[in-house]
C-alpha cells in the first residue's frame, strides 16, 4: 500500500503492517467498567411473589442505598408480624410498589445478588478466570456474557 501525507510525501507498507495499523484496539479494563457501569445504571428486573409483572430496578448508588434501607425496614417490620403490603418503592420506569415486608426482602435480595453478578462477571474479565480464560472478550457487550436483565422462567 501507498500511504500519502498531507505534506505531499509517500511512503510504502506491506498489507499486514496495514491491516494492523488499522485494526481496533483489544478492548481494556476501562472498557469493562464503562459496561459494568452501564449494566448496573440500566438495572434489570426481577419478579416477586404475588406482584404480577416483574419489578424493574436500576442499581445506581443512590438506588442501592435506598435498596438496603428499604430492606432493613422490611426485616424489621416482618420481625414484628407485619404482613401487610406497607412499604413503598417506586421503580426504575417510575412505577410505585406497595409491597409486604416478605415482597420487599425477595425483590431487594434478588436485585442485590444480579448486581453482586454484573460485578463479578466484570472481575473474572479483568481477572482472565471462570469463563472468561481468554482474556476481555472483544464483545464485551455482549447480553450473552452477563447476568440476564429480565427474569429467567
Amino acid at each position: 500500500y501507498t500511504i500519502h501525507r498531507s505534506d505531499g510525501t509517500t511512503y510504502e507498507v506491506d498489507a499486514a503492517e496495514f491491516d494492523a495499523a488499522r485494526a481496533p484496539s483489544p478492548p481494556t479494563q476501562a472498557d469493562v467498567n464503562a459496561e459494568r457501569d452501564k449494566r448496573l445504571h440500566d438495572g434489570a428486573a426481577f419478579a416477586v411473589t404475588g406482584v404480577a409483572e416483574p419489578i424493574p430496578l436500576q442499581g445506581r448508588e443512590a438506588d442501592k442505598s435506598v435498596y438496603l434501607a428499604q430492606l432493613m425496614r422490611a426485616q424489621g417490620m416482618k420481625a414484628v408480624g407485619v404482613t401487610d403490603p406497607a412499604l413503598r418503592i417506586r421503580d426504575a420506569i417510575n412505577g410505585i410498589h406497595w409491597l409486604t415486608p416478605d415482597q420487599m426482602i425477595e425483590l431487594v435480595s434478588q436485585g442485590m445478588a444480579w448486581f453482586e453478578d454484573v460485578m463479578a462477571v466484570s472481575w473474572a474479565m479483568k481477572d482472565a478466570t471462570g469463563d472468561f480464560t481468554g482474556g476481555i472478550p472483544d464483545d464485551l457487550s455482549n447480553d450473552a456474557h452477563w447476568p440476564p436483565k429480565e427474569p429467567v422462567a
